[in-house]
């Protein structure tokens, strides 16, 4: 392990370390600190900055007994409070979890040897006191070491509070050491004008002068004798600034230039390096194993540690931790002030106040700049420097709460006193002053505003008078963005489509939430939330939806949108997202029943098509077979007068579903392959059906539940796992759900492959929880019981999902499923109730009812449900009938079965 020879007194901080007398001092006093304390701060200091393990601490601090990590701590935490560590930002003893300790104050030796490197003559070596170890930057100070002796003039941007000084100083000093060369630091940020910044770089350099006397007798000064030069906090004096560094750049090339802004100096022979927010947790969902593996939740936990000794990132916490990260964007003074606020609130306190982040980020260090001993200052100070057109253009963008287009600010931000050619030309300027970030790595270049500064320009745009008219201007734009309404609901919208204008959701959110406020405009709020339904379900948030689109029908009741187009969008919306949280229930027959009755009314055909696929769809779902016969027929008629190709493929869809529910396998196996046969190509294929999930997967779960039936398993197992794995790489929850929940499932129940079942079962039960979806739920639940014995039927589950756990396990079969034989005699899984309804029933009528049952699955075409009634009746002497009664089917284990019993005699 590195260390350096030990000196007999050093110092740090305000202490001093005699090592012969084992004194700890400050000020002259004596510090109260225990033996072993001691012998651990020596332990550290020796080991020169390197990381110490907590077994190698062990063992020098306590060589002769045996003690546990616990006693490691309390010496630990006995150090930290007689040096104060944490006190007005001090550091000394840091924590590195799971790895070890390391000491990191400067230390002074008056007794070592002298440095072997005397700096060069004439040039101060003028390093910014007080540098903090940096988090999260390890990568990006090695790689700004090796580039800029290279390039000679570089200069680091980034937002206010990003962590560009610290990175700058850490760069600097290393550089200077590897190259024999002594740093100056010199701090603009005080410098009022820009007359003054060369004779501030001549003042850092103990020269005398000011203005272009000044710059020469630097330029001079530095090509005589070079340095590692560090220009801190250019933006506000940023021409002067550039100046500067070109003319010590030019003239006086050995030596190496490192400068700060928020925007590039762009002056000759400058790099530029954007340095990036600390990476944040994505997700709430997630461990403190997980995420401390996160450079922001590092530095978030040490100086959380700082301020209070005893936090640690847990399980209980880390969530909470997680949301404080990424909703300060991993901002690294954001983090330090709001990691100061812990020793007085829990991280999840801090979490859910975020939302007042500029009067709770305020306990900044005394010893910072002002403009950094809060989080308004540090805006406040960037949002000075702007002209009043870039505030303007700013506020406005504010009300974007994801990433725009430049479109889209064009069009929220000008007005009739800023065209739309300013708009551009300052946006080009806000992210050039890192106020926008911007991301060129798809088709159209976007931007987006921190969260913290869109916090920030937000408020400053409700205080202005226009505020209302640029919230119109950003709810219009998301309804024109969203205006292809018709062809998502008709079945023809493409999922990249969709997943393009995935982006606008939160800004949705957003223009929603002002549109329906008082001062907001109630037809713009329904106009918007008709045409963005389909990304909600597009994004499998049909529950956040329904609470939308209810309010919104709340709204129109006593308006004259009532009874209106508007009105049916909206009940056809509603019926869609009650299905998908709540099943087919009256509420949902309701929405679409009086969304038909408007519809005809109006004699709208689009309309009557939306509506009476919604009645169609509740009654199936609900087990009503003979009625969605007729609402099958009614949208077939209107879509062949019609002569659309995407409603009557649709249309096709529905009466296949209608056919093969009401147990006529063959023409629902003709249908949906005329269905399946449409899918051509990766646009048609990846389209969205009327039921909002993947058109293909939907049609190969009925397929594959028809080729079971039919008595093809081996062909039905093999289409379930190529439309499983389909269904699962469209990470789309809904259709991820339908593919599982009504095809994969319970053809691999029905083949015997328990394990296929669970893991899709899982995977079902994992999306619609996560979901919040109440109905794909219940599938997953009932096929549970269907694999555990102990687990019963959910209560509250459909007629159609209970005819299909009824389907895969015989034990789940009850009195009331068996009355559905009366209710609707005609149903696909009527042969098989009819069959264990034999076996249940008296042994006199067993045979009678076994025949019924293969007279019944013979009429359906359905050859599963033949084997299985066709095997109740091969009693002795019944075997050859019992074999007679088989499909054509090969790969089936049921046949395979009664072919041993016919060769076992």
């Amino acid at each position: 392990m590195p260390s350096t020879p030990a000196a007999t007194s050093l110092t740090f901080g305000p202490f001093a370390l005699d090592r012969e007398r084992r004194l700890l001092s400050a000020g002259g006093q004596p510090v109260a600190i225990g033996s072993r304390a001691l012998d651990i701060l020596l332990a550290l200091i020796d080991a020169d900055g390197e990381l110490l393990s907590k077994d190698q601490l062990l063992a020098r601090v306590w060589a002769d007994v045996t003690v546990d990590e616990s006693t490691l701590r309390v010496h630990i935490a006995g150090l930290r409070k007689a040096l104060g560590d944490g006190r007005d930002g001090a550091r000394y003893v840091l924590n590195e979890q799971g790895r070890g300790y390391r000491f990191v104050a400067p230390i002074a030796r008056p007794d070592a040897a002298p440095a072997t490197a005397p700096a060069a003559p004439h040039a101060p070596a003028r390093a910014r006191p007080g540098a903090r170890r940096i988090v999260g930057r390890d990568a990006i100070v090695d790689s700004l070491v090796e580039l800029l002796p290279e390039r000679g003039f570089m200069t680091v941007i980034g937002p206010g509070g990003i962590g560009k000084t610290t990175v700058a100083a850490a760069v600097a000093e290393r550089v200077a050491q590897a190259q024999g060369l002594p740093w100056v630091f010199v701090d603009l940020a005080p410098v009022a004008q820009s007359e003054l910044v060369a004779g501030t770089a001549a003042a850092a350099l103990d020269l005398p002068g000011s203005g272009r006397d000044a710059l020469a007798a630097v330029v001079a000064r530095l090509s005589q004798a070079p340095a590692v030069l560090v220009l801190d906090n250019c933006e506000h004096v940023v021409d002067a600034a550039a100046d500067l560094a070109q003319a010590i750049h030019l003239g006086a090339p050995q030596t190496l230039v490192l400068a700060t802004s928020r925007e590039a100096l762009r002056a000759e022979g400058e790099w530029v390096h954007r340095l990036q927010t600390l990476p944040a947790p994505e997700g709430d969902a997630i461990d403190a194993q997980a995420a401390a593996g996160y450079a922001a939740v590092q530095l978030f936990v040490e100086r959380a540690r700082a301020s209070d000794d005893a936090f640690a990132l847990t399980d209980a916490n880390a969530a909470a931790v997680a949301e404080i990260c990424r909703r300060l964007d991993g901002m690294p003074l954001a983090l330090e002030l709001a990691a100061a606020r812990i020793d007085m609130m829990s991280a999840a306190e801090l979490a859910a106040n975020l939302d007042d982040r500029f009067g709770l980020l305020t306990k900044g260090r005394r010893t910072a700049l002002p403009r950094q001993q809060t989080l308004r200052a540090t805006l406040d100070w960037s949002y000075g420097l702007l002209p009043v057109e870039g505030r303007t253009v700013l506020d406005r963008l504010s009300l974007f709460a994801g990433a725009f287009p430049m479109e889209a600010a064009r069009v929220v931000a000008a007005d009739g006193s800023l065209s739309r050619h300013d708009v551009l030309d300052i946006v080009t300027a806000l992210a050039r002053k890192s106020l926008l970030s911007v991301d060129a790595s798809g088709a159209a270049t976007l931007y987006r505003l921190l969260d913290t500064t869109r916090a920030y320009a937000r408020e400053a745009l409700a205080a202005r008078p226009d505020a209302g008219e640029a919230a119109r201007r950003h709810a219009e734009y998301c309804c024109a963005e969203l205006a292809d309404t018709d062809s998502a609901w008709e079945g023809r919208a493409r999922r990249e489509w969709l997943a393009e204008k995935s982006r606008l959701v939160d800004d949705v959110r957003a223009a929603l939430a002002w549109a329906f406020s008082p001062a907001g405009d109630l037809p713009l709020a329904i106009r918007l939330t008709v045409v963005s339904a389909p990304l909600w379900f597009h994004l499998s948030l049909p529950r956040e939806f329904l609470a939308l689109v209810e309010k919104a029908l709340k709204s129109i009741a006593d308006t004259d949108l009532a009874a209106s187009a508007a009105e049916v969008e909206l009940l056809t919306a509603q019926g869609h997202a009650l299905w998908h949280t709540h099943g087919p229930t009256p509420a949902m027959e309701t929405a679409f029943a009086r969304a038909l009755t408007i519809a005809e009314a109006l004699d709208d055909p689009g309309l009557r098509l939306r509506a009476g696929w919604g009645r169609w769809a509740q009654a199936i779902l609900a087990g009503r077979y003979a009625d969605c016969a007729v609402f099958a027929d009614g949208f077939q008629a209107i879509a062949r007068a019609v002569g659309d190709p995407a409603a009557l493929q649709t249309a096709d869809h529905m009466q296949a579903l209608r056919h093969h529910f009401a147990g006529d396998q063959r023409t629902a196996l003709e249908l949906i392959e005329r269905v399946i046969a449409t899918h051509v190509g990766p646009v048609v294929a990846n389209q969205a059906n009327h039921a909002q999930v993947n058109d293909t997967v939907a049609a190969q779960a009925l397929k594959m539940r028809i080729l079971w039936l039919r008595g093809e398993s081996a062909q039905a197992l093999r289409l379930a796992q190529e439309t499983a794995e389909a269904a699962l790489a469209t990470d789309h929850d809904l259709t991820i759900c339908y593919g599982l929940a009504v095809g994969a499932a319970p053809v691999a129940l029905w083949t015997g492959r328990a394990d296929l079942a669970r893991h899709w079962v899982e995977r079902l039960l994992e999306r619609a929880q996560g979901r919040g979806v109440r109905f794909w739920e219940l599938w997953g639940q009932g096929y549970l019981a269907a694999l555990d014995p102990a687990v019963g039927v959910p209560a509250g589950a459909f007629p159609m999902q209970v005819e299909c756990f009824a389907a895969v396990d015989a034990g789940l079969i009850d009195a009331a499923m068996l009355a559905r034989l009366d209710q609707e005699p005609s149903t696909w899984v009527g042969p098989e109730l009819t069959r264990l309804a034999a076996l249940a029933g008296d042994p006199a009528g067993r045979e009678a009812g076994l025949h019924a049952a293969l007279d019944l699955a013979r009429g359906q075409g359905a050859g599963a449900w033949s084997l299985r009634a066709a095997l109740s009746l091969a009693e002795p002497g019944r075997v050859r009938e019992a074999l007679e009664a088989l499909p054509d089917a090969p790969g089936c284990p049921d046949r395979q079965a009664a072919r041993a019993l016919l060769d076992a005699g």
